[in-house]
């Protein structure tokens, strides 16, 4: 993993010598939360909802649903090796 964070650091010191004083800024999406006249419908207004906590899906629904499982926990392929 040391690695990969050093490759990481070392690409972004890379990028950190590009001269952007003339790019301009890219678009933000949090520009356009706040603007007062974005109404639900409008093509161009993000399409949030409101966050709502609702109930949770009960443990045995959920298990009835897994094609497999151990009683209390879905069984899946194993997928990392050491």
């Amino acid at each position: 993993m040391l690695k990969d964070l050093n490759s990481i650091l070392d690409y972004i010191d890379r990028l950190n010598e590009l001269d952007t004083s003339d790019v301009p800024p890219m678009a933000q999406i949090t520009a356009k939360l706040s603007q007062p006249d974005a109404k639900q419908g409008d093509s161009n207004a993000p399409a949030l909802r409101d966050d709502i906590p609702v109930p949770c899906l009960p443990h045995t629904d959920a298990m009835k649903n897994a094609p497999e499982t151990d009683g209390d926990f879905f069984k899946v392929p194993k997928v990392i090796e050491k």
